[in-house]
């Protein structure tokens, strides 16, 4: 009777184990498909059964994130580095949601955070840029836009947000504009005429 037990025990965590990771695989799945709304039920659902999985809390912020729903992404990637302090993605993904949620300072603190872990990061000094940018510290984001460019010579977009934000501060910025179209950068044709004549 004992040994009956200790099997049924056994299968009953297997099965709530595989349950777990079927029904993250499905949001998972819904994640990548665009599904957001499935995709934060079947995290919801996961979480249930598993409350300290960082992944988890992870993968539901992104979900939220792509909604556009950065209140409720910033909890869940907080969550996520309550079980993980070291989770260096959701420090990068949250400070992206405080970014859009205009709360700069907070930003920076996550993306600071991230770059002493992956100094040659290029993609958070463009992030902490555009933070910088769009609080009105030109002089900022140009510092953080040439730090992307020194780690990545090709990174367009860095160009071109470099460029406008020199402008921004009197400084010529055509060069990086007709640098970042070479790159393939989408310019438009405007920012060309009013920065470059």
């Amino acid at each position: 009777m004992k040994l009956l037990l200790f099997v049924f025990s056994l299968l009953s965590i297997g099965i709530t184990a595989f349950s777990q990771d079927s029904i993250q695989n499905i949001g998972i799945d819904h994640l990548e498909n665009g599904k957001y709304r499935k995709a934060i039920k079947q995290f919801t659902k996961a979480l249930e059964l598993e409350t300290d999985s960082c992944e988890i809390y992870y993968n539901r912020g992104n979900a939220y994130f792509d909604l556009e729903k950065y209140s409720q992404a910033i909890i869940d990637y907080s969550n996520a580095l309550k079980i993980n302090a070291e989770y260096i993605d959701a420090y990068n993904n949250r400070g992206a949601a405080y970014g859009r949620l205009k709360m700069y300072r907070e930003a920076r603190i996550d993306y600071n955070i991230v770059l002493r872990a992956e100094p040659l990061n290029e993609l958070i000094y463009y992030n902490r840029g555009l933070d910088y940018y769009d609080a009105g510290a030109y002089a900022q984001a140009v510092d953080d836009f040439t730090s992307a460019i020194k780690i990545d010579p090709d990174f367009a977009n860095a160009f071109l947000n470099r460029g406008i934000a020199n402008y921004l501060l009197g400084i010529d910025g055509c060069s990086d504009l007709m640098e970042a179209k070479y790159l393939g950068a989408d310019v438009h044709p405007k920012a060309i005429e009013g920065i470059c004549n």
